[in-house]
């Protein structure tokens, strides 16, 4: 008989697998990884997780998001435009929530490289901090006025509470989900938000894909959030779910590329120079499709959620 394991998101031992994946944009990539799905709340999470202190073994030259426009040689310019687009998308969506104060602090958690803090920073009326336990591309000096932070953001003393706090494809990595949502409780004001930004597996990329889809990014993700997820990760005596979308401001068009790469055994390391023009015809003729990311839910969702 299988073994059941405990969900990660509701606490529920209602489990069983449901698919199993390699290790992606990793080499070598032979290593078997096992998602469970929750009988209960409907969450998926990975059962054999890597030792946390191992994890950076998996953020190397093979990471393609650490690698940035620079992956991408002479088209380089094309893919920075690209992530330009991508980082006003966010700016936008926070605009669009902010509480109506004078003077907003913002905690971007997971930052990465922090061109999305670089952008919104822009508003003279929001100061931001970024955290990350990884400093990727931050002695670039285009991020000299950001106040960044290399640390287990849990466990730092900030001089103050913020209004916003943002999560762009964040919450799926997390080892320690109900301390990360306690902590996100007491780093907020009161009618404070959370913008959370996260892979959807209930969308169509993941049953066409299936243990290529990139949503599961084994061993990096660990959590898979179902819709119910939320009002059980976030209880309606501390909060209020804001917005529920199923998109968000990263390209569907992107998660499904990066599968599709990753069913041909791409080598991540290499220079991506060679994969430019395939990407961009691919993109043409599948525009018609994507079209439509913001009305079918292709793999992407996003939740807005306010501290009562």
């Amino acid at each position: 008989m299988p073994e059941n394991h405990t969900c990660s998101i509701c606490g529920s031992t209602n489990t069983s697998l449901f698919i199993e994946t390699n290790a992606m944009m990793h080499t070598p990539n032979k290593e078997i990884y096992s998602f469970y799905t929750c009988g209960n709340c409907d969450s998926k999470f990975l059962i054999n997780p890597v030792n946390e202190e191992q994890l950076s073994k998996y953020y190397t030259e093979n990471y393609l998001p650490y690698r940035g426009a620079h992956a991408w040689g002479k088209f380089s310019k094309f893919v920075e435009w690209d992530d330009a687009k991508l980082n006003k998308a966010r700016k936008k969506t926070v605009l669009n929530f902010l509480p109506n104060q004078k003077s907003i602090q913002l905690l971007d958690v997971g930052c990465g490289k922090p061109d999305f803090l670089f952008e919104i920073s822009k508003e003279k009326d929001i100061s931001v901090t970024g955290v990350d336990f990884v400093a990727a591309d931050w002695d670039s000096p285009k991020y000299s006025n950001l106040s960044l932070m290399e640390c287990d953001w849990k466990d730092v003393e900030f001089k103050h509470k913020f209004n916003v706090i943002t999560a762009w494809h964040y919450l799926e990595h997390d080892y320690q989900l109900s301390k990360t949502v306690s902590r996100f409780h007491e780093l907020l004001i009161s009618g404070g938000i959370i913008i959370i930004e996260v892979p959807m597996f209930e969308g169509i990329l993941q049953k066409i894909q299936k243990k290529f889809w990139q949503g599961w990014h084994s061993p990096r993700h660990m959590n898979l959030f179902s819709k119910k997820s939320w009002s059980i990760l976030f209880p309606s005596e501390e909060w209020n779910i804001v917005s529920y979308k199923k998109y968000g401001t990263l390209s569907a068009f992107t998660l499904w590329w990066l599968g599709y790469r990753e069913r041909r055994n791409t080598e991540w390391a290499t220079s991506m120079e060679p994969y430019f023009w395939s990407l961009v015809i691919l993109k043409i003729i599948l525009s018609p499709i994507f079209l439509f990311e913001k009305l079918l839910p292709f793999g992407i969702q996003t939740v807005v959620i306010q501290k009562k």
